[in-house]
């Protein structure tokens, strides 16, 4: 006799942890985020209480810019897994650009606290407290980022902005001035030094 019921024994997850590596496999060699999606779904079909398979698909939708749907995927992955500092990250970049800058930064001090000296959430944390007109506390995030990386186009881009904010237009200049030495087709930087010139 045969049935439809989906065994529970040990013998029958073998094959779905089997499936499963495959299936991140797959992951990491497509450049499809479609395909990256489909392949983390079905994985997450099969493994649901596994808190890196949401990762995979928070991280898929993301990529797509489906960001409701990302979101929900991260809080199924932290669900799972409170201290997963790479969906803390993710989850408080994704809010940042949403538009949910304090909602952003809860995730992002939850990263902090587990990595410190996490650069990424740092320099994340200086966007979100940015969006919020704190433009005195991401200042010195990204003075400190620009410190141990005085090289990366993008913390001087936001550094150069928090200066701009306050109204140190001298310390704006040197910092695009910078920037503009390392990109100089950047079109963010070009604009900030026009703005900064009227």
């Amino acid at each position: 006799m045969t049935t439809n019921k989906i065994s529970t024994s040990a013998t029958a997850h073998k094959p779905a942890t089997g499936e499963i590596e495959q299936l991140m496999q797959k992951m990491q060699q497509t450049r499809s985020p479609a395909d990256a999606e489909a392949l983390a779904r079905k994985a997450v079909s099969l493994k649901p209480e596994r808190a890196e398979l949401h990762l995979a698909l928070a991280t898929a939708l993301h990529m797509q810019g489906k960001a409701r749907e990302a979101e929900a995927a991260y809080g199924e992955c932290l669900k799972r897994d409170r201290k997963n500092v790479r969906a803390l990250i993710n989850l408080g970049s994704l809010q940042v650009d949403g538009g949910q800058p304090a909602a952003a930064i809860k995730a992002l001090d939850g990263a902090l606290y587990l990595s410190p000296d996490n650069t990424e959430a740092l320099f994340h944390k200086g966007r979100g407290l940015g969006r919020m007109g704190e433009a005195g506390e991401a200042l010195q995030i990204f003075e400190g980022l620009a410190k141990k990386q005085p090289d990366n186009v993008d913390v001087l881009k936001f550094l150069a902005l928090c200066h701009m904010d306050i109204g140190h237009k001298t310390e704006a200049a040197k910092v695009l001035s910078r920037a503009a030495e390392l990109a100089p087709d950047d079109k963010a930087i070009q604009s900030a030094m026009q703005k900064l010139s009227n």
